[in-house]
């Protein structure tokens, strides 16, 4: 594998301020697979949320991607979702369920995209993230080297996918995770019950009631549409609330 960094230039698509700070930390961890196209793709499992997708793909692809919300129907993305080990695209094509994600297929294959292995990632986060690579050169040689290069991939994959949660919270990749509706006292109390403080200790600090905590807690619990302060903590945690 080359060690060269592979830079996006006009290939790119056009992003945001958040997708260049992405793709940036993206290109100083991953290692790049030189003569070949990728794509990242970041999703939230637990919301639906619109994904974060940065790519040397040719750009028109990119927006004929988006635009279409190809990500909801790509069989790669769906198999993806359901396994842990990389994959070979065939073995997504093949899966009963690429029903409708034909499509996706029939209009890559315009761009030579239809020929790729792809690494996925399940996080403590409740993230998956999805690295594909598309042997858009025709390579002759492609399964056997993604094969025998897959150990290393996967784990550049997982160190980058550390060093993103641990330098953006998730409400900053996804700020769609951030229509709970909490009230400003509500996500206090919430921190305080996150730090394992008692209700006693968190009417204390915050100079209020205890009655006052559980009221707050009771709506935290409500709005995050669970059952408990317990699922209502493992749930805040996940989507990045506190």
């Amino acid at each position: 594998m080359s060690t060269r960094y592979l830079k996006g230039g006009k290939a790119l698509h056009p992003i945001s301020q958040m997708d260049e700070r992405l793709r940036t930390a993206f290109e100083k961890c991953l290692l790049p697979l030189e003569g070949c196209h990728y794509a990242y793709f970041l999703t939230s499992k637990a919301r639906e949320v619109e994904p974060r997708i940065f790519s040397n793909y040719p750009e028109h692809w990119l927006d004929v991607y988006k635009t279409e919300g190809y990500h909801l129907i790509d069989p790669v993305i769906r198999h993806g979702m359901k396994c842990i080990a990389p994959f070979f695209w065939h073995e997504a094509l093949e899966s009963k369920d690429s029903g409708m994600g034909r499509e996706v297929f029939a209009s890559s294959e315009k761009y030579r995209i239809s020929d790729g292995f792809t690494f996925n990632l399940h996080d403590a986060h409740g993230l998956f993230a999805a690295l594909s690579i598309s042997n858009t050169e025709r390579r002759h040689d492609f399964e056997q080297f993604m094969t025998g290069n897959a150990a290393e991939i996967q784990m550049t994959l997982v160190q980058f996918q550390s060093r993103l949660t641990n330098c953006f919270s998730l409400n900053e990749l996804f700020p769609d995770l951030d229509e709970t509706g909490l009230s400003d006292r509500e996500l206090s109390v919430l921190k305080w019950v996150v730090m394992g403080k008692a209700y006693r200790e968190i009417a204390a600090i915050c100079a209020i009631s205890i009655r006052t905590v559980k009221f707050h807690m009771a709506n935290v619990v409500n709005k995050l549409q669970v059952c408990n302060a317990k699922q209502a903590v493992y749930k805040a945690v996940s989507l990045g609330l506190v």
